[in-house]
C-alpha cells in the first residue's frame, strides 16, 4: 500500500482479531477472501471455504459483500447475509475473524517521511525477553531526528543531547523504530521501501493470476516491481524455484502462530516468496504454518503488514518461511501441503556462521 496505491483507494477491510489483525487491504473493484491461497485476505481456517465472500463495485460505485455460497455463512450483527451494500464503520465475521469496512487512515505519523521504519512494539514480554540489541542481532533503535515531535510534545532541537536517544528511552516511549534498509547480494542498497514493493508485488501477481481488470498502468506497475525484485542473475535452480531476490536486512517482527502465541523475530532477509528469521530457542516445527508481521512506517503513515507463510525449514535459532503462493505451496484443501527441502549448501553456511558470530559474542562479554 504506497503512497500512489492510497490516492487511488479510499476504503480499506482491516482485520480486527487473529494472526491477520492489524493488516489492511484495499478495496478496489474486487477483494476476495477465502482459504485459497489465490484469496487477497487469505483465512487458514477448515471452516473458511476456498472462495468463501468478496467485496465487489456495483453500478453505482457502492462496494458490496457477497457471500459465495459458503458452507459457514458471512455474518454482520449475528444475521446471516448473502448481499449486504457496505458503508464506513460495518464490520462483518466469518467464522471466528472479525473485519471492518472503513475509510483509509491517513493521518500522519511524527516520523521522518522519507524514511522507512519498521517498529517494535514494548509490552511486558518484550522488556523480559529482548532488550539486549546484541543479542537479537537488530540495529539500535533510531533517535529523533533534529526538529522531529517527540513523544512528550515538544520539538527535537538541533545539536540537542537529547537526539542521541538511548534503549531505555526508547523503550519508556512505548516502541523501538528501526530504519528499515535492504541491500542486494552485491552490496548495492535497494532503493524505496522493500516491504511496500513486496507487498503490491504480491497483490497485483495476484490479481493478475486471478484474471481479474487489471488497468494498464497497474500491469505497468507490476512489470517495473518484477524486474527490481528478481535476481538480475539467477542460479540454475528447479523449474518450480523462481528466481526472485533475496535482500539481506535487520529489522523486527512478530511471527504469530496458530495457537496464538506470538514470537519476537529479527527479520534477516526477505524476498517475494519468503524470509528468513532469527528466533532464540524457539520450538517452532518444520510445515508448520505461521503468519510474519511487521509494523511498519513508510513515509509517515502506519501500516501492519502480514504475510501467510509456511516454515520451510528449521536450524536451531533460525528458521526459513515461504510465502503463501510460493512454488511448494501446494493447493491441497488451500493450505494442508507444502514441498519439504532441506537448506542448502549457501544457506546452511550463513547459519554457521551467525551461530559461530553469536557464540564468539558471548564469550566477550563473558569474558569482559
Amino acid at each position: 500500500m504506497t503512497g500512489e496505491n492510497l490516492h487511488k483507494a479510499s476504503k480499506w477491510v482491516r482485520v480486527l482479531n487473529g494472526p491477520l489483525r492489524g493488516a489492511t487491504h484495499l478495496v478496489a473493484e474486487r477483494l476476495g477472501i477465502g482459504r485459497a491461497s489465490s484469496s487477497d485476505i487469505q483465512l487458514v481456517h477448515d471452516g473458511i471455504s476456498r472462495q468463501h465472500a468478496q467485496i465487489v463495485t456495483d453500478e453505482q460505485g457502492r462496494h458490496v459483500l457477497v457471500d459465495l455460497d459458503s458452507s459457514n455463512g458471512t455474518f454482520i450483527e449475528g444475521q446471516r447475509i448473502r448481499r449486504h451494500v457496505l458503508i464506513p464503520g460495518t464490520a462483518f465475521k466469518i467464522m471466528r475473524v472479525n473485519m471492518v469496512y472503513e475509510e483509509i487512515d491517513e493521518s500522519r505519523l511524527a516520523y521522518d517521511d522519507s524514511g522507512v521504519f519498521a517498529v517494535r512494539k514494548i509490552d511486558r514480554e518484550t522488556l523480559r525477553g529482548t532488550i539486549d540489541y546484541g543479542e537479537l542481532d537488530l540495529p539500535q533503535p533510531a533517535a529523533p531526528r533534529p526538529g522531529e515531535l517527540l513523544s512528550d510534545g515538544h520539538i527535537q532541537p538541533r545539536g540537542s543531547a537529547r537526539h542521541r536517544i538511548t534503549a531505555p528511552v526508547a523503550q519508556a516511549r512505548g516502541e523501538e523504530r528501526h530504519r528499515v534498509v535492504a541491500t542486494r547480494k552485491d552490496g548495492s542498497v535497494y532503493e524505496g521501501s522493500l516491504i511496500d514493493d513486496i507487498v503490491d508485488y504480491r497483490e497485483l501477481r495476484t490479481r493478475i493470476a486471478r484474471g481479474d481488470r487489471v488497468p494498464e498502468q497497474g500491469r505497468e506497475t507490476f512489470a517495473a516491481l518484477e524486474k527490481r525484485l528478481r535476481d538480475p542473475d539467477p542460479v540454475v535452480r528447479p523449474p518450480a524455484r523462481r528466481n526472485f531476490s533475496r535482500f539481506q536486512c535487520r529489522f523486527p517482527a512478530k511471527l504469530r502462530l496458530g495457537s496464538g502465541d506470538e514470537h519476537s523475530a529479527g527479520v534477516l532477509d526477505l524476498g517475494v516468496d519468503g524470509a528468513r528469521l532469527r528466533i532464540y530457542g524457539h520450538r517452532i516445527e518444520h510445515d508448520q504454518i505461521v503468519w510474519l508481521a511487521i509494523h511498519l512506517v513508510t513515509r509517515g503513515r502506519a501500516r501492519t503488514v502480514v504475510l501467510t507463510g509456511r516454515v520451510a525449514w528449521t536450524c536451531r535459532d533460525h528458521l526459513g518461511i515461504g510465502f503463501a503462493g510460493a512454488p511448494g505451496w501446494e493447493n491441497h484443501g488451500g493450505y494442508r501441503r507444502i514441498s519439504a527441502r532441506t537448506m542448502d549448501f549457501g544457506e546452511q553456511l550463513r547459519a554457521v556462521r551467525a551461530t559461530l558470530g553469536r557464540v564468539a559474542l558471548r564469550s566477550r562479554r563473558a569474558s569482559s
